[in-house]
C-alpha cells in the first residue's frame, strides 16, 4: 500500500502542476491540452503498474464502482491523491508569481458547466475502465495514451465552458490556486463523482470483468 500511495500522490502533484503552470499567464494557450494529455499519458504508464494511475478521486470512486478497487483501499487513496494536489497547487506560486496574481475565476455559465463536467468525466471514466481494467484489452500497451487522448480531447472541446477538470483534486487545485471560484467547488465535485459512480456501476453492469479479476489489488 505504501508504494502505491506513493505514486498516487507524486503522479497527482504533476498533473495538476504540469495544468497549473501551462493555463498561468503567460500561458501555452491552445497547446495546453496537448501538454496535460501527453503529461498524463506518461504518468499513467510510470504509475499504472504500481497504483493503476488514479491521480483522481473520481477513478478511485469508478473502479469502486466496478468492483476492482477494494473499499479498505479508498481512503487512503483519497488521501495521497487530494494530498498531491494540494501541494501542486502550493509549489504553483514559487513558480510563477507573477502570473498567478493576474489570474482571475472563470465565468462560467452554470448548467453548460454542470453538464460539460459530467459528460467527460463520465467519458474519461469509461475509457479508463474499458483501457485498463476490461477483459478485452488486459495487457494492452496503449492504456496511458488512450487515456491521456480523451482528457486532452475533452480539454479542448468543453475548457472554455467548465475549465475542463473532470477531477475533484484538481478542482480544488484549481479553486485554490484562483482558476475556479470556491462556489463551484461542491457542484462539481457532486457532478464529476455522479459521473464516476454511473460510469462504474454500468461498466459492472455490463459483466465485462471476470469475477477473479475483481478487487485483485
Amino acid at each position: 500500500m505504501r508504494n502505491q500511495l506513493i505514486a498516487e500522490g507524486i503522479g497527482t502533484y504533476f498533473l495538476y502542476l504540469i495544468i497549473g503552470v501551462c493555463v498561468t499567464p503567460p500561458s501555452v494557450g491552445a497547446l495546453t491540452p496537448i501538454a496535460v494529455a501527453l503529461g498524463l499519458s506518461a504518468l499513467v504508464y510510470a504509475c499504472g503498474h504500481l497504483s493503476k494511475a488514479h491521480f483522481n478521486p473520481a477513478t478511485t470512486l469508478t473502479y469502486l464502482c466496478a468492483g476492482t478497487h477494494p473499499p479498505k483501499a479508498t481512503f487512503p487513496y483519497l488521501g495521497a491523491i487530494l494530498a498531491g494536489a494540494v501541494a501542486a497547487a502550493a509549489t504553483l506560486p514559487w513558480l510563477k508569481p507573477a502570473g498567478l496574481s493576474e489570474v482571475t475565476a472563470l465565468p462560467l455559465q452554470q448548467p453548460a458547466a454542470w453538464i460539460a463536467e459530467f459528460l467527460f468525466t463520465f467519458a474519461l471514466m469509461w475509457v479508463i475502465l474499458n483501457v485498463a481494467i476490461a477483459k478485452g484489452t488486459q495487457n494492452n500497451p496503449f492504456y496511458g495514451s488512450a487515456i491521456g487522448f480523451i482528457v486532452g480531447a475533452g480539454a479542448f472541446a468543453v475548457g472554455p465552458i467548465s475549465f475542463a477538470a473532470f477531477n475533484p483534486a484538481v478542482t480544488l487545485a484549481l479553486c485554490i490556486n484562483g482558476f475556479l471560484a470556491w462556489s463551484t467547488l461542491p457542484i462539481y465535485i457532486a457532478v464529476q463523482l455522479a459521473a464516476a459512480a454511473a460510469a462504474g456501476f454500468l461498466f459492472r453492469s455490463m459483466h465485462i470483468t471476470e469475477p477473479s479479476e475483481r478487487i485483485n489489488q
